[in-house]
């Protein structure tokens, strides 16, 4: 252990997962002091890693880069000589890629037995629904290193907390009341609650009980943004990068998302959390150990799942999503609850 100077960690997974791969980032940085630490993770999910005093460097790759960018990214990564590389939920796209970086030792956490090119073997006999980041942390106690603390983190910088006051105090947002920052948008049908649902929350937020609704979205979402603003009056609206989308949850009391990144960001950032879960297991992406404070998670337990849970049964798409049948009058009901507390 005393001859691991130089570490690499690598995320390719979506804005969710990489805020659930930062314990590991903070325990290595606990019990290893001294060493340098670097992070590969996607484009979009770099915002998740910036101004982390733990991290070194952030390596960004696109989603699907070309051959003679993946290229040039493996011989940068070459040159840094790493001594331990771990790469955090192996696919077949990581493989390939921890196939190609000279290290002294790899570790592959396992995804369905892939951990070819590991020096260190995980194991995938565990649990179908336990946590991401208990088996993210696997990867330290296989060479034994005892975590202890498993809560996520994102930093914030000074400068971002007063854009997004500067942000409110332009919008007229009125600091005295509640503010509730949501999501209604996410990349994938089965954690969907529905954007109709959405409004009809946040009509009866700010008309019934005198709240303040703020939405989030990226640029690629802009056109969802416009129809928000079109059925919904009094809703404040944000288009903009992520790090200032972090920074306004950072100023909200309550984040109500379907189950994707923002509602791990908030959480991360200890804001109160309502999650709207689809079709998967209860603790996979929410550790039951970190989330039962000031969070709550709307779930159903279907049987239209196959047996290790990687896709609904068919139809394929589901039409019904009795997953998601999460009625507007309970989640406003557990709303109110979170903003009383």
């Amino acid at each position: 252990m005393g001859s691991i100077k130089n570490i690499l960690v690598i995320k390719l997974r979506g804005l969710g997962d990489a805020v659930l791969g930062t314990p590991v980032i903070k325990n290595i940085s606990t019990l290893m002091p001294g060493v340098r630490l670097s992070v590969v993770t996607f484009n979009f999910s770099k915002p998740i890693f910036e101004n982390n005093p733990r991290v070194e460097e952030i390596i960004g790759i696109p989603g699907n880069p070309k051959p003679t960018e993946l290229k040039n990214i493996i011989k940068y990564l070459n040159a840094k000589k790493y001594d331990l590389v771990i790469n955090l939920h192996a696919r077949n796209f990581s493989s390939k890629i921890i196939k190609k970086i000279k290290a002294r030792w790899k570790i592959n956490r396992s995804y369905s037995i892939r951990e070819r090119y590991s020096d260190i073997l995980i194991g995938s006999d565990h649990e179908l629904d336990k946590s991401s980041i208990e088996r993210d942390l696997d990867c330290l106690r296989a060479i034994g290193i005892k975590p202890q603390d498993k809560n996520p983190e994102i930093f914030i910088t000074n400068e971002e907390v007063k854009w997004a006051e500067h942000f409110m105090v332009k919008k007229r947002i009125d600091p005295s009341k509640k503010l509730i920052v949501i999501h209604p948008t996410t990349k994938n049908s089965y954690t969907d609650w529905g954007l109709d649902r959405f409004i009809n929350l946040a009509t009866q937020l700010i008309n019934d009980h005198g709240h303040q609704v703020l939405a989030c979205f990226p640029e690629k979402e802009q056109s969802v943004s416009k129809l928000l603003i079109d059925q919904l009056k009094g809703i404040y609206v944000h288009v903009g990068s992520l790090r200032q989308s972090i920074a306004l949850i950072s100023k909200a009391d309550l984040m109500i998302d379907n189950c994707s990144g923002p509602s791990h960001i908030s959480s991360a950032l200890k804001i109160k959390t309502l999650v709207l879960l689809g079709a998967d297991y209860r603790n996979i992406y929410r550790d039951k150990e970190i989330y039962k404070d000031g969070s709550f998670l709307f779930y159903k337990n279907v049987p239209c799942r196959d047996t290790f849970w990687s896709r609904c049964l068919p139809p394929d798409p589901c039409q019904n999503k009795i997953c998601l049948d999460h009625s507007v009058e309970d989640v406003l009901k557990k709303s109110l609850e979170l903003l009383r507390q």
